[in-house]
């Protein structure tokens, strides 16, 4: 008769759960502050450095609809191996050949392994953890590991490459790519649950009534944190600093990350509405810090910025589209938001890119910010009816 596993091996299999989306989230950053490095080197300039990054955000909106239920119908662990795999992968590309063709694929490796594991991890460490508590402890274990990865994959190369200089690659890649192996392993031992074969190969997004005011609030938070990710960093770095534009992306996520803790069941609407100025007033400190090469101002922004597109208008997103929704129609809901969502990481941080190289930093961030100040107004207007 099988014994039934101890309260120290459930807690262990959900910890090896939120270490693979970790490690799984940390590729995404790891490389963010020598973005600047292969733009400069392949003579990409900020628009080819924003065509390189959003190929992330690309991938996950084509793949979305088919990605979002394969955890369903083949298993929770095929789905987070496979994520580790590509993980590890998309770093070994960028040891391989660093620059931007490099960076491409390794952004759409990136957007797959993060597809892989959307749903399917928190509902795997859940399920592991058994009982409503247990299941709402994991959800937390897997929420903050992946908030929490997007910040630390930049801070640890940043910190490697100032112990230890320049070199390329970065220690942090092999340690990336070692600890996605050795994860890889500990994952391969856990209980997996039978798929569902009846569950539908597409789940297509779904936008209730009510929900688009806050689901483009989102549009306009990514698009700023897209645009901090790459022109920021890269008119700082023509200005003669490449290190402070990463210093503030990895500022604003942290904060960020720190706020989505800390607002808890503000109602939907209200953090929305709070959240659109402080998107506005964060994104005019960034561009201010940017064309003065300011690191306090850079560093305010990047924490009204993070607050307000992964606290204030996430939250309110999300919480938004559950209200809105009910049953099995709230994932196709909160897939909505995130398609939206990652609109704004491709088209805003492109185009402002474009602007970059044909009218300089001043006019293309300063253009970018005066729609964007008009743009969250009238969705403040739309959401106050």
């Amino acid at each position: 008769m099988p014994q039934t596993p101890g309260v120290s091996a459930i807690g262990g299999a959900v910890l090896a759960v939120g270490g693979a989306v970790f490690a799984i989230g940390f590729s995404t950053t790891l490389a963010m502050p020598l973005f600047t490095t292969y733009a400069a080197r392949d003579g990409g300039g900020a628009s080819g450095l924003a065509a390189a990054f959003i190929a992330y955000a690309a991938t996950l909106i084509v793949t979305a609809p088919l990605l979002g239920g394969l955890s369903d119908r083949i298993g929770r662990k095929p789905c987070v191996l496979a994520a580790l795999l590509l993980a590890g992968l998309s770093t070994l590309a960028l040891v391989v050949a660093p620059g931007l063709v490099a960076l491409g694929v390794a952004r759409m490796l990136q957007g797959l392994a993060i597809g892989l594991v959307a749903g399917g991890a928190t509902a795997w460490a859940a399920e592991l953890a058994g009982g409503p508590e247990a299941g709402r402890q994991a959800a937390r274990v897997t929420a903050f590991a992946t908030a929490g990865s997007y910040g630390a994959g930049a801070l640890f190369t940043l910190f490697a490459l100032w112990l230890l200089g320049d070199s390329e690659p970065p220690v942090t890649f092999w340690l990336h790519i070692a600890g996605c192996a050795l994860l890889a392993i500990v994952v391969l031992r856990l209980p997996d649950r039978r798929p569902h074969e009846r569950v539908a190969w597409l789940r297509v997004p779904a936008f209730p009534r009510g929900t688009v005011a806050g689901s483009f609030g989102m549009f306009a938070a990514w698009g700023v944190t897209g645009v901090t990710i790459t022109s920021v960093p890269s008119a700082l770095a023509a200005a003669g600093y490449p290190r402070l534009g990463p210093i503030a992306v990895c500022f604003m996520i942290l904060a960020g990350t720190a706020v989505q803790q800390a607002i808890g069941r503000l109602p939907a609407r209200r953090s929305s509405l709070i959240g659109l100025p402080v998107l506005v007033a964060g994104a005019g400190l960034v561009v201010v810090g940017t064309l003065t090469a300011f690191l306090p101002l850079l560093l305010a922004g990047g924490a009204l910025v993070g607050s307000a597109a992964y606290g204030f208008l996430f939250v309110g997103a999300l919480a938004g589209a559950s209200e809105a929704a009910s049953g099995e129609d709230r994932a196709r809901a909160a897939a909505g938001v995130f398609l939206i969502a990652h609109l704004g990481f491709c088209v805003p941080p492109l185009l402002t890119g474009l602007a970059v190289d044909a009218f300089g930093p001043a006019v293309a961030l300063g253009g970018f910010w005066g729609l964007l100040a008009l743009f969250c107004g009238l969705l403040a207007l739309r959401l106050r009816r």
